[in-house]
């Protein structure tokens, strides 16, 4: 099963379905995690699936990037999408999650592993990428029992488009189903069509080829495909860009680093690549930037410590 987004169409309810099943995307992003237990995995493999399922909503050509601060055992949770289904995430545990794990059980709910004591943070960032538009942030409410919930709660009362959300993942897949009722949209047909998508199991969106799990759930509402995707991971971090972000901590701090560990690492948290920089590569970010800038050839990767 090949990693697929399709959005379709119900003409007759003007409603919008889209799906996605991540598998190679997924693969590639769980294997940076090795030692995630089930718990904070299925968390960042559903938030993979709906950031792929959001940025494919939006008709601008930019991002979305959906982020939690938690303040139980998951400490941080970002998954990022771009227009062109490039997809990447990553999950940090608190330190005594990592020495013992607690959260393992496949039932823990959203507000068990990252709001325990109601000071989590959940926000959904819009990013245009465009010169004269500015990144719009929304706070997201830990409503219900998954992130689910808390995503269709948000996208109603925001953008005020009834939304309905599935999200799924196991050790191999991750998958999403999102249906938006859009303006007109005739309330059987919406309600209908909710009806159904309500009836969709884990083992049908983890294991069967896409099309056939939607032929099935809409063939009588006669949906229509608009578009077929291929999502895929991508991290955008490069040489150039550590070295800027290096230039920003000016010299005094970068010496300090390379007086204590001889070089500087910088690792990064989505893709696991570990950029070195030895104190000839130091000295040339306040003094030649743009050199630096260009020795964007990337290291072999390392395994994450």
């Amino acid at each position: 099963m090949d990693d697929k987004l399709l959005r379709l169409m119900i003409p007759t309810g003007n409603i919008r379905i889209q799906a996605v099943t991540l598998q190679e995307t997924w693969k590639k992003i769980r294997d940076r995690h090795p030692l995630l237990e089930s718990a904070p995995l299925r968390l960042l493999g559903e938030m993979s699936a709906a950031s792929a399922l959001l940025s494919a909503s939006l008709k601008y050509e930019g991002s979305v990037t959906l982020q939690i601060h938690g303040d139980g055992p998951v400490r941080l949770a970002v998954a990022e999408c771009n227009a062109e289904q490039g997809i990447r995430a990553t999950i940090d545990l608190s330190q005594e999650e990592s020495e013992s794990p607690s959260v393992a059980s496949e039932t823990t709910g959203l507000r068990g592993m990252v709001n325990q004591s109601g000071l989590g943070r959940f926000s959904m960032i819009l990013d245009p990428k465009q010169p004269n538009q500015q990144p719009y942030q929304g706070i997201v409410s830990f409503t219900g029992e998954s992130l689910a919930d808390a995503i269709e709660s948000y996208m109603t009362q925001s953008e005020q488009l009834p939304s309905r959300l599935w999200l799924f993942c196991d050790g191999e897949r991750a998958a999403g189903l999102l249906l938006q009722q859009m303006p007109d949209t005739e309330a059987e047909a919406w309600q209908t069509a909710c009806m159904l998508a309500a009836t969709v199991e884990a083992k049908e969106m983890l294991k069967e080829p896409l099309q056939d799990v939607l032929h099935k759930l809409f063939w009588e509402m006669s949906a229509r495909l608009l578009e077929e995707r291929t999502p895929r991971f991508e991290c955008p971090c490069t040489r150039a860009r550590v070295g800027r972000m290096l230039n920003t901590l000016g010299i005094e701090e970068v010496e300090s680093i390379l007086e204590e560990q001889g070089e500087v690492e910088v690792r990064c948290n989505f893709c696991n690549w570990a950029y070195r920089f030895d104190a000839v590569d130091c000295a040339r970010l306040f003094n030649d930037p743009l050199g630096v800038a260009e020795q964007t050839t990337r290291p072999g990767p390392t395994t994450r410590q």
